[in-house]
């Protein structure tokens, strides 16, 4: 007789997994994995796999339906079989050596007759039981992921292998079928699932089960093979939410701004709304720093365009695979005609080239595939671009650099916000101009303040400033990761040009300033080209509050970088945190200051590293190709590199103040301090003239000295006297010491 005995292997697994000799009749968690199961079973014995796997097959049916309940059908069919056994033989006769008393033919016809018969009866009972929980949950990923009838059986076999002992048993092992691989589910899935072959090529080909995370790795020790995600196992289990859908996207309906609040060019306005409009696919790309408006503006176009803002969401796990799921079911459930998708914070789903300092967790094909074949209008928000492949920013209609809030734009969304609350008169122009000039905020930051503390007319104003600061400040805080070393604006109301003593006229700079930022704003720039200017000077001579003075003037934000912000321990990293520079402000708009000039431009002729020379060929070499404004300021001009001066467009030496300066700073910071603002006298004002070598940083020093003191009896003589002696401590630093 030829025998098809069980392999040790698989007599084993179904020992360990008490199947074999198990009265155990609970193998299944629902009527669900049952039907499925003995359709599985069916389908197999009706294959071509049944003469070389009958024996198997024979022993997957007594475990199915139970070892005395086939014995008793054989018994039935054969009687002469256990009657030759003695003792009416049904005790004596095992499953496992059945084939040492049945004849070859004879068991193969009793299984694909009587077994079969059995099983398929089996099946139709349970086809009227109603599994509510699980049938529901597969529509619902059929539908979310816009899956054939062929993907959700494959899908449904694999949530099988993981949940149901005898499917792992026997299709789970090396020993019968080893359906963890693609390439054995290729080859025996039409005969297990009744998938045809082209369908099942399709399937896999396609990927739809795996681009949206539904199949993956398998979660084993071994690490091969395939299996169902983690999430939709849970899933179909009855874990978390009935409704997919909130796991994957929520449809933002939250309070927008204005369009007009937002920095942007009318024609890019109108190409924007050109694309939401039209009924075609689009992949609109919006990029730039953290807090430059970018969600607000989003949410705003959605509201003027009329239209359902699906916003995908990110998931708690922080897995890549995760988002996709959520990207795909986004995709498919939002209506095509009336929505636009929102995909924010997704660097880590675009940036998929590969750098030294930035390893992509995305394919790029898959991310180019995604773009191409969608159906649906996405706007896509992300903080930088630089990692984006050139062929996939090939596939975007239209991308956009977003610049941060700088005091002009914020000035704007406060004064709005509070005329939607009724509070458009309630702070003056300076007090708001005060709070945008402080507060580095962008328009979410400026609504929640406002609608957060709820004031109103009845609130007095001294503790609604306070209130509305502190908010500010928090946001500004959090959102700057509680470095706020580098403050972008100040306060310069006590700045004046007049009476300060500099080589070139500092009005006609502004001027020159003015009228570039109007061509810019104009396009009407003639090669793009940077102003570049070099301040330089004795120290407290006014150069860094000039330079203040100059961006609450144009509106315009101060990027000030220092030498510890640039400079790093790593080879090519300083180079890279100068290009970093000179890209954030030029796409914020920001002007540009590198305080410390002497620290940066480096004398290439006196480098002893090679660092050193690079440190000032990188500066050189984006100055060349920047468009804005730049600052450089020093104290020893004498310190810099030389060949570089003639890069600059103007050189300003800041002398100390002129003899009608001294008196015009003193009359603005120093005459408040005394008593009933006692009016100068003709001496007392020819004493501070008399005193030389003043600059604006002196006068803030005696300031400070006593503006928290309250001193009733300070008198314009004291003061004149304290700027003395701070012109006499710089006359000794100045002196060569000589001797121990």
């Amino acid at each position: 007789m030829m025998r098809n005995s069980i392999p040790a292997g698989l007599k084993r697994r179904l020992v360990r997994n008490r199947l074999i000799g198990s009265s155990d009749r609970y193998l299944f968690n629902s009527s669900f994995d049952e039907r499925k199961t003995i359709g599985y079973l069916l389908n197999l014995i009706d294959s071509s796999l049944f003469h070389d796997r009958y024996m198997q097959l024979f022993r997957f049916s007594a475990d199915v339906l139970g070892e005395s309940k086939v014995l008793k059908i054989i018994n039935k069919k054969y009687p002469e079989i256990f009657k030759s056994n003695g003792n009416n033989g049904i005790t004596k006769v095992k499953i496992d050596n059945i084939d040492e008393v049945i004849p070859l033919r004879t068991l193969t016809k009793v299984i694909r007759e009587d077994i079969a018969s059995e099983l398929l009866s089996r099946f139709n009972r349970l086809s009227s039981h109603k599994d509510f929980r699980i049938k529901k949950r597969l529509n619902l990923i059929q539908k979310t992921f816009d899956l054939t009838d062929e993907e959700i059986e494959i899908l449904i076999f694999y949530y099988l292998l993981e949940n149901c002992r005898l499917v792992e048993s026997y299709f789970g092992g090396a020993d019968f079928l080893q359906l963890r691989q693609i390439a054995a589910l290729k080859n025996y899935g039409r005969l297990i699932l009744g998938i045809n072959n082209s369908s099942l090529v399709k399937v896999f080909s396609k990927g739809v089960l795996f681009h949206s995370n539904l199949l993956g790795r398998a979660h084993r020790m071994s690490g091969e093979g395939i299996g169902i995600s983690q999430w939709c196992r849970d899933y179909l289990l009855g874990m978390g939410e009935k409704d997919i859908t909130q796991e994957f996207f929520e449809i933002d309906e939250g309070k927008t701004l204005d369009i007009a609040d937002f920095e942007i060019k009318e024609d890019e306005l109108l190409v924007i709304k050109t694309l939401l409009d039209s009924k075609y696919p689009q992949n609109i790309l919006f990029y730039g720093a953290p807090g430059a408006g970018k969600t607000s503006f989003t949410k705003s176009m959605t509201k003027e365009a009329g239209k359902r803002l699906y916003k995908v969401k990110i998931p708690e796990s922080d897995n890549i695979k995760d988002r996709r799921s959520a990207i795909y079911a986004t995709l498919n459930l939002a209506d095509r005609n009336n929505s636009i998708i929102l995909i924010d914070e997704a660097d880590e789903i675009l940036n998929s080239h590969k750098s030294q300092f930035f390893e992509s967790k995305i394919d790029k094909s898959w991310i180019n595939n995604l773009l191409e074949s969608h159906k649906q209008k996405i706007i896509w928000i992300t903080n930088r671009s630089s990692e984006i492949d050139l062929s996939t920013m090939r596939r975007f209609s239209f991308s956009l650099a977003f610049r941060q809030f700088n005091s002009k734009s914020r000035f704007k969304v406060l004064k709005r916000e509070l005329g939607v609350n009724r509070l458009g008169s309630y702070f003056t122009e300076d007090e708001l101009e005060e709070l945008c000039r402080n507060y580095n905020v962008n328009a979410d930051g400026i609504i929640k303040a406002i609608n957060v503390l709820k004031i109103s007319r009845s609130t007095p104003k001294n503790m609604a400033l306070r209130k509305i600061r502190v908010v500010l400040n928090s946001h500004e805080k959090t959102t700057a990761g509680g470095n706020l070393s580098n403050k972008m604006a100040r306060n310069t109301k006590d700045y004046s040009l007049e009476g300060l003593n500099t080589s070139y006229d500092l009005n006609k700079l502004v001027a020159t300033l003015k009228e570039y930022i109007e061509c810019q704003e104009r396009g009407t720039l003639r090669n793009n080209q940077a102003i570049s200017a070099l301040l330089y000077g004795m120290p407290g001579a006014g150069k860094s509050e000039f330079i203040y003075y100059v961006g609450n003037l144009l509106c315009k934000d101060v990027s000030l970088k220092r030498c510890s912000e640039i400079q790093s321990m790593y080879v090519g990293q300083t180079e890279k945190n100068i290009s970093s520079a000179f890209y954030e402000a030029q796409t914020n708009g920001n002007i540009l200051f590198f305080d410390e000039a002497d620290s940066f431009l480096f004398p290439r002729k006196d480098a002893v590293r090679s660092w050193e020379k690079n440190f000032t060929n990188e500066i050189l070499t984006q100055l060349e190709s920047y468009t804005g404004i730049v600052f450089f300021a020093t104290n020893d001009i004498d310190g810099l590199d030389h060949a570089a001066l003639r890069r600059f467009k103007f050189k300003v030496e800041f002398l100390p103040l002129t003899p009608e300066g001294s008196v015009n700073f003193y009359r603005r910071l120093l005459n408040p301090l005394v008593s009933d603002n006692h009016i100068l006298s003709k001496d007392e004002i020819d004493e501070i003239k008399n005193v030389k070598n003043l600059t604006p940083g002196d006068f803030i020093v005696v300031r400070d000295q006593y503006n928290f003191m309250g001193d009733s009896s300070l008198t314009h003589g004291k003061l004149i006297e304290s700027l003395s002696n701070e012109v006499g401590h710089k006359k000794m630093l100045n002196k060569t010491r000589i001797g121990f």
